[in-house]
């Protein structure tokens, strides 16, 4: 993924720079002349193969683009959404798909779902109802150390289930740094004896990270303009990386949780279906409910992982804590649980979280309209065919055509019914009435809902508006998963994709276990040098035709690599939140590195365990055999 940077904060990369409010809407993009040189020398080799190639290797020439398009994207000589259109020009030229094929396999039904949840999630942001949830979350667990990074990742975790996981992270670093700084202010006052200040919280712009550059940045050039303020504490600053990392973390963590929490998902699901569409629908229920414990420990794992790393101390301190009201229970009095220094300290650090949340105010007017329309969303994905159920997609099905439906989705002979709504059409539907909500009360002032004294009627806007649409929606993002979609259909039309699964022939008859182990392994590694959504991209049209080869079911390979490309956390390149991070001095690339590769490590177990356990059995998948009757 790009590296993004913030006004004035050290660059990581070299692609976007967002700048203050005043001038937010333009987007500088610094692009090395080397990339040009290096994309022309590419897109030129790629044409004299592909001219040198005969009729009948047509499979070598879709692989020819394919590899052109995946060394450009690991480079990223051109932006992403740029390369993604790579496919729309190379498959034509070399006779895998004309014209007319490739370009309508762009958008599909998969675009609409995101495009869905990209107007939901700029909704949140634009009534600030993710800041208000954040803030609440952290006021609740901001005790210690340790209960800081678990509620730090938390937030993150649950936000990015909805949220894209850079918005995400975008959100909670200002907060992250505004704590922070409290902490820093609180360590001093603490560990002077004259009691000299700190910097001034009411100082520190953490509202909007894009509006006048990162926190860390701010606090950075104040503290040099500061003189004789000495360096924090070696224990503050290894915590204070914790921290931060906790939030892209938990962010791309949360991604996995749901069907449209990360692009990679989607891209799943649209391969699942062109390769196998009479297998069983994977849809957001389902998806939900064999992810989301995957996720969960997931999140668990990577919170420990942190702790022990950067919090140690905090870890056994409340260990023992616990251990001494337990023995107090059956003992009154035999430990004294009197708060430490370190515990007032940190009951100060949650006075002024709570202090950020309360100047919030009370729940506005369409953050309560949104959080309904949220809670309505999930509910209508959860049950709109759910697993062994007839949902409401079916019963809606039965009433246009006569079907008897029998278990949910399958008819009275066996086969599957397939719904006309999807979980694209929910997701348009709330889409469409986000453009309606006003940011005002409508009924305040009328003889309905007297308004508070002093406030005069005005004509409310609305919450979501085609300036914040085009402005916030990551068009580029959908351009990608296009791209994605043309590489399968080039694969599949070709014959390259059966071609790349028959020469995984060394794993026909290897333990189940070792074969998604080795999927996952792969798959975690190429998602460090190319962005998650690229790699699944790549890897699913490969993955789907492996299945057959190793006589395993589809999604058992497929689930594995779609998760394993989230697990992107030893590299700043490796994804948008992780090039976040690196706005704060405090973070260096080693330091992501080295908690990244023992994540990987374990977060890789965790997903091995998952899909080889209770996925399938979710699923309702007996054997893990392939099944002949899911193909075309």
């Amino acid at each position: 993924m790009p590296m993004i940077r913030f006004a004035g904060s050290r660059p990581v990369q070299y692609s976007l720079i967002l700048i203050g409010e005043e001038d937010e809407s333009r987007v500088k993009t610094q692009v090395p002349k080397w990339r040009t040189a290096f994309t022309l020398l590419v897109i030129l080799i790629a044409v004299i193969i592909i001219s040198s190639l005969g009729n009948d290797q047509l499979k070598e020439r879709a692989g020819v683009v394919i590899a052109t398009t995946a060394l450009l994207w690991c480079t990223e000589a051109m932006p992403l959404m740029i390369t993604a259109l790579m496919p729309a020009i190379l498959f034509p030229f070399a006779g895998v798909l004309d014209t007319k094929q490739v370009s309508a396999v762009y958008w599909n039904y998969i675009s609409m779902l995101m495009l869905g949840t990209f107007l939901m999630a700029e909704s949140v942001e634009a009534c600030g109802l993710h800041k208000r949830i954040a803030l609440a979350i952290l006021s609740l667990l901001g005790r210690s150390e340790a209960l800081l990074l678990l509620g730090s990742m938390l937030v993150a975790w649950k936000l990015s289930m909805f949220m894209s996981n850079t918005a995400t992270t975008a959100m909670m670093l200002p907060i992250i740094g505004a704590i922070i700084e409290s902490l820093r202010s609180i360590q001093r006052e603490m560990d002077r004896k004259n009691g000299a200040t700190g910097i001034d919280m009411g100082t520190v712009i953490y509202d909007n990270i894009t509006t006048n550059g990162s926190v860390a940045e701010k606090l950075a050039e104040e503290e040099e303009e500061e003189e004789g303020v000495e360096a924090d504490p070696p224990r503050f600053t290894w915590f204070c990386k914790g921290l931060i990392l906790s939030i892209p973390y938990g962010a791309s963590i949360g991604g996995i949780a749901t069907l449209t929490g990360t692009p990679p998902n989607l891209v799943f699901k649209s391969n699942l279906e062109k390769f196998f569409p009479n297998s069983p629908s994977v849809d957001f229920g389902k998806w939900m409910a064999f992810c989301y414990p995957i996720s969960f420990l997931l999140v668990i794992t990577g919170w420990h992982v942190l702790v022990i790393m950067y919090a140690r101390h905090s870890y056994v301190d409340m260990i023992k804590l616990i251990g001494k009201k337990l023995v107090n229970i059956f003992v009154p009095g035999r430990f004294s649980t009197d708060d430490t220094d370190d515990q007032k300290k940190w009951k100060q650090v949650n006075s002024e979280i709570q202090k950020k949340y309360r100047a919030l105010g009370p729940l506005r007017f369409p953050e309560v309209v949104l959080f309904c329309l949220v809670i309505i969303l999930v509910i209508l994905w959860l049950f709109r065919d759910p697993a062994g159920l007839q949902g409401w997609s079916i019963a809606h099905y039965k009433s246009l055509v006569q079907h008897d439906a029998v278990e949910g989705a399958y008819g009275s002979d066996g086969e599957s019914i397939h719904p006309y709504l999807k979980d694209a059409w929910i997701a348009i539907v709330i889409g469409v009435v986000l453009f309606n909500i006003p940011t005002e009360n409508p009924l305040e002032g009328t003889w309905l809902w007297k308004a508070p004294p002093g406030k005069k009627f005005k004509r409310s806007e609305k919450l979501l508006t085609m300036e914040i649409v085009m402005k916030k929606t990551p068009w580029d993002v959908l351009i990608l998963l296009g791209g994605g979609y043309a590489i399968a259909e080039g694969c599949e039309s070709s014959g390259l994709s059966q071609w790349l699964g028959d020469s995984f022939g060394f794993l026909i008859g290897q333990n189940n276990v070792l074969i998604a182990m080795v999927i996952c392994f792969m798959v975690a590694c190429l998602t460090e040098v190319a962005s998650n959504t690229a790699s699944t991209t790549l890897l699913m049209p490969v993955l789907a035709p492996m299945s057959k080869t190793l006589n395993v079911n589809p999604l058992f390979l497929m689930i594995s690599g779609t998760i394993s490309a989230s697990l992107a956390f030893c590299l700043p390149s490796a994804t948008g939140p992780n090039a976040l991070v690196f706005t704060f001095k405090e973070i260096k690339v080693i330091d992501m590195l080295r908690t990244g590769v023992i994540m990987n490590i374990l977060s890789v177990l965790v997903v091995v365990l998952g899909v080889s356990t209770w996925t399938l059995s979710i699923l309702g998948i007996e054997n893990n055999e392939y099944i002949d009757s899911w193909e075309p």
